[in-house]
């Protein structure tokens, strides 16, 4: 898929140049497909990656063209239902009980291959310590953690695609979803690509400031949302997986656990190799 997507951008030349280049070098046998592109195209991370939270994590400039492939792949093969909030009117339905538990169990291995595929690529197989994680990696502030997480997540995107379609519709779910607060009507409503297109092109990724985005949300057959997944890879492996609290803007001070659950009215569920999906006490 990756070659696909990078040779799309490439011929539709959408794409900004970085600001700065500090991955440079030939591509060896061995590279990620991500890495590869970032040392062909030094510091096009969105370009490279696909994701606009590399970038702002990188400190540098995003464009629109390689993040609006890879979220419309991520729903390609998914019909129009668009996800809704449970309200009082309309109240998600659970998913059964063998089905979820398959489903979890498949959502822990993808993370888990993620996780070990990139340290086997970066460490010879090893996780790396608490000195590693902490040294930075890329530009003045992007820590070993921070880059390592990044890649993880999108390591872990066509894994789930593949066994999230074996056991539930290609409708029933989505990867890295988009919400926004509607002042007007004083509600959480899902983005469509359209929307978020139009946004980024018009005010850049600025303009999805106070916006969320889950990595997985689970739908029942009306398209209500029922379950929410937020992955998360600790570095060192020994830390455990945390809700982390927003630094800046609209939602500063509140955990992002909370604002999820307030937002898409489901408890979310932290996901992390060592942990699993983790059940918490609300």
């Amino acid at each position: 898929m990756w070659p696909l997507v990078i040779l799309t951008v490439l011929q539709a030349g959408c794409l900004l140049e970085a600001e700065l280049a500090e991955v440079t070098g030939e591509c060896g046998p061995r590279d990620l497909t991500p890495e590869c592109c970032l040392k062909q195209h030094p510091g096009q991370w969105e370009r490279c990656t696909g994701s606009s939270e590399m970038a702002e994590v990188a400190g540098r400039s995003t464009s629109l063209g390689m993040k609006a492939l890879a979220t419309g792949m991520a729903v390609a093969t998914a019909v129009a239902m668009k996800p809704q909030i449970n309200s009082a009117e309309r109240r998600g339905v659970e998913l059964a009980a063998d089905l979820l538990t398959k489903i979890e169990k498949a959502i822990t291995k993808c993370v888990r291959q993620a996780d070990q595929y990139v340290n086997d690529y970066h460490f010879d197989g090893k996780s790396p310590d608490r000195e590693i994680c902490e040294q930075i990696k890329v530009g003045e502030k992007t820590t070993w953690a921070a880059y390592l997480g990044l890649f993880k997540h999108e390591q872990t995107w066509p894994c789930l695609r593949e066994a999230l379609n074996k056991l539930i519709p290609p409708d029933r779910y989505r990867l890295y979803p988009r919400f926004q607060f509607n002042e007007k009507k004083g509600q959480w409503e899902y983005m469509d690509e359209n929307t978020v297109s139009q946004i980024v092109s018009a005010q850049g990724w600025k303009g999805l400031t106070g916006t969320i985005e889950p990595d997985i949300i689970l739908l029942d057959e009306n398209g209500v949302i029922v379950r929410v997944y937020d992955l998360k890879f600790p570095c060192p492996e020994t830390n455990s997986a945390y809700w982390s609290r927003y630094t800046k803007g609209r939602w500063r001070d509140q955990s992002q656990g909370d604002l999820y659950f307030h937002a898409l009215q489901v408890k979310p569920m932290l996901v992390s190799p060592r942990q699993g999906v983790i059940r918490e006490d609300w």
